[in-house]
């Protein structure tokens, strides 16, 4: 729970209470009161706000920020000892060495505590593998002896798990971090609010489909461009998204190429798991169908996706061992499912012809509704009240249940904290259907789904969360204290 004044904060300065979050841990680290230096990470997906955050921070403190380039060692070197030289108004600095250039950043901090930034620090690590052992050796107490002062050292980076690397098992810098802050995508609540009308909520579901919580995705990689209304929504995907010339036509390829966890192993078998992911194969077993491999061949790449923050696991909170798997990011579903798929297409002919004869209709089955199921378990998780999904809420995901040989899909299941999956309490089971009018025939679905599940979904609240619904449907729900009826009101503004 956040506290009162982090809340007010955001209130007054316009924050969301995810930025007020991030700027509050920020701000705890950076002032803890202690005559060392100390060291933070924080890290994240591109273009999200990880150095504007760090770069206001910097600006506000007298602090100083480097932003490291793919570059030799000995270019880095030359780099930071000219913005050290800056900063410190003194003429370009000589550093002959990594030691050096860590022992003149921590004195920056010799008479206050300030913030020392290391951005991008993937491509100095990429340069100098040895360099955060040179970075424990500097803050240790050989380096505290020379009086290194109060420099707060913050290494900043992209590539998510080679900066979870940095203090994982027997790593240098291991047990070294005072802070560890994963900064993620604004949910859908947040980005609807960059619209030009944000109680427009048809086209803020369109637009989060399209491009996620991304900031950067809908301010720089679209000139600033979103769409004024549902008319205008076709004409902005083509321009902004699937037209070859557009920033994020390529945005997918690129960032997997900036991973160095992905791009020293094998990109062909990382794009081809994404591209079966996003057309259905959520299971292991059917990626490695799809794929031609055996599972076990297919594990280390799977995984490696999945610590790059490419690919998300959902646990199963009914069965064992069941796992499923999703892009981790709506743009990633809409790459995957409509850019690679169709790339040579989208060159050869006109792109507006091509969604709108054909890519519309895989947008709808491919990207709309795994998009949507996603947000539908985010209302769940962060925004629904307790009288909407009573009890506990200890585990929210996707399901199957398996009837007559037939697997029968359930979109959103809810559990309590049990152990053991096969005995946890249902609170909630739901369905999310982003363009398909919702009426008693699923209402139908979810009241089996709960009596197959047996006693233990005795109670279970039933959810519907779409954007239409039928008008029998909303009488039904009137006197039933087991349904709950989310539109899209309520998804965007209500509890």
């Amino acid at each position: 729970m956040l506290s009162s004044e982090i809340r007010s904060s955001a209130a007054v300065s316009g924050f969301t209470m995810a930025q007020a979050r991030d700027i509050a841990a920020l701000g705890a680290f950076l002032d803890v009161q202690t005559d060392r230096p100390t060291l933070g990470l924080v890290y994240g997906r591109r273009r999200i706000g990880k150095s504007t955050l760090l770069a206001g921070e910097v600006e506000r403190r007298g602090g100083f920020y480097f932003e490291a380039t793919r570059v030799e060692a000995a270019v880095h070197l030359e780099r930071l000892g000219a913005a050290l030289g800056e900063h410190l108004g003194v003429g370009r600095i000589e550093l002959r060495s990594r030691e050096e250039a860590l022992t003149q950043l921590v004195r920056l901090g010799r008479d206050e505590s300030i913030p020392v930034v290391l951005d991008e620090f993937g491509y100095l690590l990429e340069a100098d593998a040895s360099l955060p052992s040179q970075i424990a050796s500097t803050l240790g107490p050989s380096g505290r002896s020379r009086g290194a002062g109060r420099a707060r050292l913050v290494l900043c980076g992209s590539a998510i798990a080679m900066m979870r690397s940095l203090t994982a098992g027997e790593a240098a810098l291991r047990g070294r971090a005072g802070l560890e802050l994963v900064m993620l995508p604004d949910d859908y609540r947040v980005a609807a609010s960059r619209l030009t009308d944000p109680a427009d909520l048809s086209v803020a579901v369109r637009v989060f489909t399209v491009i996620g919580g991304v900031v950067g995705y809908a301010t720089d990689m679209v000139d600033f461009d979103l769409p004024d209304d549902m008319a205008d929504v076709d004409r902005w995907i083509v321009q902004r998204v699937l037209s070859p010339a557009a920033t994020l036509h390529q945005e997918a390829t690129t960032l997997l190429a900036e991973d160095p966890a992905l791009a020293a192993a094998d990109p062909v078998l990382h794009h081809s798991i994404l591209g079966a992911i996003a057309t259905g194969s959520v299971t292991a077993g059917r990626i490695a169908s799809r794929l031609g491999r055996q599972v076990s061949n297919l594990a280390p790449a799977l995984g490696r996706l999945v610590d790059a923050g490419f690919v998300m696991r959902h646990e199963d909170p009914i069965r064992k061992q069941r796992p499923t798997y999703a892009l981790a990011d709506p743009y990633l579903q809409f790459h995957y499912a409509i850019l690679e798929p169709h790339r040579s297409r989208l060159r050869s002919r006109d792109p507006r012809t091509l969604w709108t004869q054909r890519l519309t209709e895989v947008f709808d089955s491919r990207v709309r509704g795994p998009v949507f199921e996603q947000v539908a378990r985010t209302f769940v998780e962060r925004f629904a009240s307790d009288d909407t999904v009573p009890g506990e809420r200890a585990h929210v995901g996707p399901s199957r249940l398996t009837s007559q040989g037939n697997e029968w899909e359930l979109d959103l299941v809810v559990t309590d904290h049990h152990a053991d999956p096969a005995t946890r309490r249902v609170t909630a089971i739901g369905e999310a259907k982003a363009g398909e009018r919702i009426g008693r025939r699923h209402l139908d679905r979810l009241v089996e789904a709960r009596r197959r599940l047996g006693p233990r979904a005795d109670g279970a609240r039933l959810l519907l969360v779409g954007s239409t619904f039928d008008d029998d449907l909303l009488a039904d729900s009137e006197g039933r204290h087991d349904l709950e009826v989310v539109d899209l009101e309520r998804l965007y503004h209500g509890d």
